[in-house]
C-alpha cells in the first residue's frame, strides 16, 4: 500500500489524528510495515488527548535500528477540566537518539492545533521550548505537525506576536507560501 511505502522511506514518522484507543489498527499497521520492510520498526503512541469526548493520539513510528527513544513526556498546559489549559491536544514530547546522524540526540514536539486557537497554540510552543530546554538541556528541538497556520486561521497581523517566529534560535523549514 502507499502508506506502507511512505512510512518505510523514513527513519521517523509522525502520524496525527489517530483514534485507536485499543491500538488494534496501529498494531495491524506495524505488523504490515514490518512484514514488507527489510528494517525493523517500532512505535510510540500518546494516550488519547483532547478536551471533551473527541480524543486523538500522536503516533511516532521509527526504525529501531537507526533511532531509539530516550524519553517522553506530556507538556503540562494547565487544568483541562477547569478550562485553563492552553492546547486542545497538548504536545507529546519525545527525545530520540540517533548515533549515525550529526545531531545524535534530538527532541520532537508534535502539535495538532485547534484551528480556532491556532495562533495562541503556536505562540505557546515557545513555553514548550523553554520547558524542553529546562528538562533536557538541549536546543535540538523539532516542532512538527498540523499547526493549522494556513488560510485565515493565523492572520498576517498575528504572526509578529508569535514568539517562536522571531526567536533567533528557531529556523522555519516550511515557508509561508506553502499550504
Amino acid at each position: 500500500s502507499l502508506s506502507l511505502q511512505i512510512l518505510s522511506g523514513y527513519d521517523i514518522a509522525l502520524v496525527q489524528e489517530v483514534r485507536d484507543a485499543d491500538l488494534s489498527a496501529v498494531k495491524k499497521l506495524m505488523d504490515q510495515l514490518n512484514s514488507v520492510s527489510s528494517h525493523p520498526y517500532r512505535f510510540l503512541v500518546s494516550t488519547p488527548l483532547g478536551r471533551g469526548r473527541y480524543k486523538e493520539q500522536y503516533l511516532f513510528i521509527y526504525r529501531s535500528d537507526m533511532v531509539s527513544v530516550l524519553g517522553s513526556y506530556y507538556y503540562d498546559d494547565g487544568c483541562e477540566p477547569c478550562g485553563t489549559d492552553t492546547f486542545m491536544r497538548e504536545p507529546f514530547i519525545v527525545k530520540f537518539s540517533s548515533p549515525t546522524t550529526q545531531v545524535e540526540e534530538f527532541v520532537m514536539v508534535p502539535l495538532h492545533a485547534q484551528p480556532s486557537s491556532a495562533a495562541q497554540e503556536i505562540d505557546a510552543l515557545y513555553d514548550v521550548y523553554t520547558d524542553v530546554v529546562d528538562k533536557w538541556a538541549t536546543n535540538n528541538i523539532l516542532f512538527l505537525g498540523d499547526f493549522n497556520a494556513d488560510c485565515s486561521y493565523v492572520t498576517s497581523e498575528q504572526w509578529p506576536s508569535i514568539r517562536l517566529r522571531s526567536f533567533d534560535a528557531c529556523t522555519w523549514l516550511i515557508p509561508d507560501s506553502a499550504d
